[in-house]
């Protein structure tokens, strides 16, 4: 006689494979976009630093910081934007580091099982 084997474990696990691999692939993408665009803006930053203006201008526009600031205190507009400009760009680093982080960690628990 002959035995038949169930093929539905294997079809599923194939399944959650491909899903596991397609994720993590994601993850990674997002994870070198993510880095790769942090690590592009601060070397603009870095090459042009008077282009945080626009980004001060921008940041006293839309919180309304302009009415309390006093005339020419644009200055202080400017120190503002570049420790926000510093955090945004640790936090989109995080991010990606983050997301790189999942991707390894869903790759090792596929080759566990």
């Amino acid at each position: 006689m002959e035995i038949e084997q169930d093929p539905g474990p294997v079809t599923g696990r194939s399944v959650w494979r491909a899903v596991v691999y397609v994720l993590a692939f994601v993850l990674i993408g997002f994870g070198l976009w993510s880095l790769g665009g942090a690590i592009y803006a601060a070397w603009g930053l870095f090459r042009d630093p008077d282009s945080i203006a626009y980004f001060a201008k921008y940041f006293l526009e839309t919180t309304n910081l302009a009415a309390f600031v006093p005339a020419g205190g644009e200055g202080l507009a400017h120190y503002v934007a570049w420790i926000a400009v510093i955090l945004l760009l640790l936090v989109l680093g995080k991010l990606g580091a983050w997301a790189l982080g999942a991707a390894a960690q869903l790759l090792a628990i596929d080759r566990k099982h």
